[in-house]
């Protein structure tokens, strides 16, 4: 079975060691999708822009279940195979790809520049095609505090940053 007909499997890595369990399936040759984002961390009184993992203590993995998964389970760094039973569920290469769609050319997510009083857009769901003014990034999760105007009222909504574009 060639690597790109196995199916994508979310593994769960020991704590804080999402980049010891990729090294390691890597050299068994698996093939490892590790999500980052950029983040910032304070160092002294100033934020400093690092990695981390998107999903914090887990990676997809490209495996055959029947004849892989002993040796998956078994790597250094990984602490077991979602759900955790003889029989793993595979994901929707759909949803791994969504998620590589969102990193920039580096395959580093990274938030969009928004600054605040812009004017955005919203793209999908409830709030489709509303107009508001970007306010504030929300969280290291990627969301975003925007006010909308309504008739005749204003309200905040949070949502998550490829969400909302924005408004030449």
């Amino acid at each position: 079975m060639r690597a790109l007909d196995r199916p994508w499997f979310v593994c769960q890595s020991n704590p804080k060691e999402e980049a010891r369990a990729r090294y390691f399936l890597e050299q068994k040759g698996f093939q490892v999708y590790l999500p980052m984002m950029e983040a910032q961390r304070l160092a002294g009184a100033r934020a400093v822009a690092c990695l981390k993992p998107l999903f914090p203590g887990y990676l997809f993995v490209r495996f055959d279940r029947e004849r892989e998964l002993t040796a998956v389970r078994w790597t250094q760094g990984v602490l077991k195979i979602l759900p955790d039973s003889s029989e793993p569920v595979w994901v929707n290469e759909d949803i791994v790809q969504s998620v590589r769609a969102l990193a920039q050319r580096d395959g580093i997510i990274r938030k969009r520049p928004f600054k605040t009083s812009d004017r955005v857009r919203i793209l999908k769901g409830p709030f489709k095609e509303l107009d508001g003014i970007f306010e504030e990034w929300a969280s290291d999760a990627g969301r975003v505090r925007i006010l909308l105007e309504c008739v005749s009222y204003q309200a905040t909504v949070e949502l998550h940053h490829t969400l909302v574009d924005q408004v030449a």
